[in-house]
């Protein structure tokens, strides 16, 4: 009897089998790959979005020179009516502690200037300048942090304009 053919036949299948079956795990890891990366980004996007968006009705609160009591009931409802708290938990669960790190620091800056707010301070105290100063770096090293993690270049840091380029008529 000539057995040779069947188990020809039968490698053959294994190997067709096992090398789908590859390819297949490769084409799945690399989805989940690009899932979790497309996730974080959305996730990053979300916190740094509600970020800038506290940031930006808390320093309004205080060009507006409200009264105490006015500008304390303002700023705490810009915080709690923002998405923040919940958006940091989301990232307290994908992302890595280098990420995470500096979102905690920004975080706490526009806590710290929400305090300074809910004090009454106004744009015209240096110490609230100082602050909003410190929670634009401490949002710019989230920022890239998490450009960082999701694997694309930080862009030079933009130096102004040429001194010497002409002026645009406005």
């Amino acid at each position: 009897m000539d057995w040779l053919a069947p188990v020809n036949t039968l490698l053959g299948a294994a190997i067709g089998v096992g090398s789908t079956l590859l390819a297949d795990r490769h084409r799945w890891r690399r989805d989940r790959v690009a899932l979790d990366r497309d996730t974080r980004l959305k996730a990053y996007a979300a916190f740094m979005g509600a970020l800038a968006d506290v940031y930006a009705q808390l320093w309004e609160i205080a060009r507006d020179g409200r009264p105490v009591e006015e500008a304390r009931a303002a700023a705490h409802e810009v915080f709690a009516s923002s998405p923040l708290y919940p958006l940091r938990y989301e990232l307290a669960l994908i992302a890595p502690w280098e990420v995470m790190d500096p979102v905690n620091r920004a975080f706490w800056k526009v806590r710290s200037l929400r305090d300074l707010v809910a004090g009454g301070v106004t744009t015209e105290a240096p110490g609230l300048g100082r602050q909003g100063r410190d929670y634009l770096a401490a949002a710019e090293e989230a920022q890239a942090a998490m450009r960082r993690d999701l694997g694309t270049s930080w862009p030079r840091r933009d130096p102004g304009p040429d001194p010497g380029a002409p002026v645009p008529d406005a």
